[in-house]
């Protein structure tokens, strides 16, 4: 991961991602993309929605990087929004989503997005591109923590409070 500027109050600085669409503070950055949904995709996406959110936990796991990710439909449900942050640079994470979340990515969005190719298809990440809607603005709370290190922080603050809970008995 490359590391930006941090200014010299150490508020990181919000810019382009170096190597594609975004946004970029600290470790962390955003994209956002927007897609117009096949008559009846929306419909379709609701009735396997349940699934599609329990496979989130598997999928995001294997991919190890990302902080939120959200699907929205707007404007009548004839386009979808999806939003994630995500540790890192763009184009690792492409590899990433393609390398270990293509059949999610699959559930969602065949049958359900307009031209839609498959995350496996090698012009995926092309077809994508001009469908990501970069932030005018854009906050990330905790922009040098990756999900790594907000994991360990969470381990740490677990066991912290079990020695405390422990000594208190």
């Amino acid at each position: 991961m490359t590391t930006q500027s941090v200014r010299t109050d150490a508020t990181p600085i919000v810019a382009r991602q170096p190597d594609g669409v975004g946004k970029r503070a600290g470790e962390v950055a955003e994209i956002t993309v927007l897609f117009d949904v096949k008559p009846g995709g929306a419909d379709r996406f609701r009735r396997n929605a349940a699934t599609i959110q329990d496979d989130a936990f598997r999928y995001e796991k294997l991919v190890g990087t990302v902080h939120d990710f959200r699907v929205t439909f707007i404007n009548n449900d004839t386009q979808v929004v999806g939003a994630v942050t995500y540790d890192g640079d763009f184009k690792p994470y492409m590899a990433d989503i393609v390398a270990n979340a293509a059949p999610w990515f699959d559930e969602m969005f065949v049958d359900v997005v307009e031209g839609y190719p498959g995350a496996n298809d090698p012009g995926f990440v092309e077809w994508l591109k001009p469908r990501i809607v970069e932030a005018e603005m854009w906050y990330a709370s905790n922009p040098t923590m990756t999900v790594k290190d907000t994991t360990k922080a969470q381990q740490v603050t677990q066991a912290f409070d079990t020695l405390l809970d422990a000594a208190s008995s």
